[in-house]
């Protein structure tokens, strides 16, 4: 996997993925930036997001669980130490099924969580990740 980081101008980035996809990355005003595009901390989480929720969709299918709607809120806090670290971050899993699939569906998410997903794996190095579900 390799992805190249292209500095635009100030603190704007662009990265160039393997994929062939672009991502832009910028600083808030204040820091030097203009705001051009996500904050590379908002990226690692969405990551993760997108990781553990590319797990579940796709386990949920193989397994026949009919899912109609689907989405993570993702809550992370910093430390107030220079530099500012992730150190907690809460999943809140909300997914549109039958509630006869929750139990399962909880199973799916820990799964995920703990073993599957590679992004949750490796910031639980660093910070405490927890989660929870609502079926709707």
């Amino acid at each position: 996997m390799k992805t190249k980081i292209e500095w635009q101008d100030g603190v704007h980035f662009i990265a160039n993925t393997e994929s062939g996809n672009k991502i832009s990355m910028d600083g808030p005003i204040e820091s030097g930036g203009s705001n051009n595009g996500a904050r590379p901390t908002e990226l690692l989480i969405s990551g993760m997001g997108g990781c553990t929720a590319f797990d579940v969709v796709s386990i949920a299918q193989y397994k026949g669980i009919k899912i109609s709607e689907f989405e993570i809120d993702i809550d992370a806090s910093r430390t107030e130490t220079k530099p500012s670290l992730i150190n907690k971050i809460h999943l809140q899993y909300r997914i549109k099924s039958d509630e006869s699939n929750e139990s399962e569906l909880n199973k799916i998410v820990k799964l995920s969580v703990k073993k599957q997903c590679s992004c949750c794996i490796i910031l639980s190095k660093a910070a405490d990740i927890t989660y929870s579900l609502e079926i709707y």
